[in-house]
């Protein structure tokens, strides 16, 4: 595979500058921007892969989207110049690959079914033009790529998704001896700040109601959960449906009945917070409790002057310090890792493989 040279007319294509260098002193100002307007314009093969030529118009298609971010992120128009030809060096190995992946497919007599391209491009038409086909052809004609190209561009993206998702999936399996080995490398990344596992109970005030009348219903209800002896007075007094039949509700089942927020589907339970993480008024009342307590409503102003309060169950405590793989949060997040690396490496692994076998070429 030969060196990688900077793209300069790439360069040309996306940057103009203002200034007449002291070699064009003698150009008129027209002769110096033809010039560069055809440099900018000009068309050549950047590279090869596998006698597959990769133009410097595909590679300038795929820089495009970003080089305004860059030009205002960049302080001059060497800094500019650097990340533009960066960034198209990388896109150009990419394609290379991406045309060294496809040779595999073909070579090894892969199809991909007519009607999975189809269906790609309705979709597109769909999600992204609305449904509106002619918008959709004219967006086309406006990047200078007729229908068949595009046909061949969305097949080509399908068949290297389809190959690199092959070796992926092959590494997806992951012993428990990559687990341990990565998570004792990496031991200092897995610790544990002070975090409690918490239910809640989130009642809003209601356009018509008052605010003295809303509170006295949030502490009878803090009361009633407290003293299960009084809950079904609560239940009868304010009319709770779905928990009549039930003599003894748990907490869960109250917060399904009547609290206001997302997690009242799942019982209230919003699962481990770092105690840090939490708004200053809520950490005091969490640490204040023991494992199954419930707190006092915490009484908050929203937006608009209404009210919302809060009760809080503490279900579960957890003191800063390392983590282990006893942890089942923490098993899962390592083996998550772990598998993503494998998965990198074999893809990584693979592409050396066909660069190896093929000849790559870039100019």
């Amino acid at each position: 595979m030969k060196a990688l040279f900077p793209l300069s007319l790439l360069c040309l294509a996306f940057t103009l500058k203002a200034e007449t260098k002291a070699s064009n002193a003698d150009q008129s100002l027209e002769e110096v921007a033809a010039k560069r307007w055809s440099e900018m314009n000009s068309e050549r093969i950047a590279g090869s892969a596998n006698g597959q030529p990769i133009t410097l118009s595909e590679v300038r298609q795929q820089v495009a989207p970003f080089v305004k971010e860059i030009r205002e992120k960049s302080k001059s128009d060497d800094e500019f110049n650097k990340i533009v030809d960066d960034i198209a060096n990388e896109t150009l190995k990419s394609a290379a690959d991406r045309q060294l992946v496809i040779a595999e497919f073909k070579n090894s007599s892969g199809i991909i079914p007519s009607s999975y391209i189809d269906a790609e491009i309705e979709d597109t038409i769909r999600r992204d033009f609305n449904g509106n086909r002619n918008r959709f052809i004219a967006t086309l004609r406006a990047q200078g790529i007729t229908p068949l190209a595009y046909r061949k561009i969305v097949e080509d993206r399908i068949i290297f998704d389809y190959m690199v998702e092959q070796v992926r999936r092959s590494a997806k399996q992951v012993g428990p001896g990559k687990i341990q080995e990565y998570f004792t490398k990496h031991q200092t990344e897995f610790t544990y700040k002070d975090s409690v596992q918490l239910r809640q109970i989130t009642i809003t005030e209601g356009a018509a109601e008052a605010v003295s009348e809303v509170a006295g219903k949030v502490q009878a209800l803090s009361e009633a959960l407290k003293n299960p002896e009084k809950l079904p007075g609560f239940i009868a007094k304010y009319k709770i449906k779905g928990l009549s039949s039930k003599p003894n509700p748990t907490f869960a089942e109250i917060a399904v009945a009547v609290s206001s927020d997302d997690f009242a589907s799942r019982g209230g339970d919003a699962g481990w917070k770092n105690l840090e993480d939490l708004n200053e008024r809520v950490a005091t009342a969490i640490r204040n409790l023991k494992d199954g307590e419930i707190s006092e409503p915490i009484q908050f102003t929203v937006e608009g002057g209404k009210s919302v309060w809060f009760i809080l169950k503490r279900e579960g405590f957890k003191a800063a310090g390392p983590a282990t793989l006893d942890d089942p949060q923490i098993l899962t997040e390592v083996e998550e890792r772990v598998r993503a690396e494998s998965m990198k490496q074999a893809v990584a692994t693979w592409l050396t493989e066909l660069r190896s076998k093929n000849h790559v070429e870039i100019r």
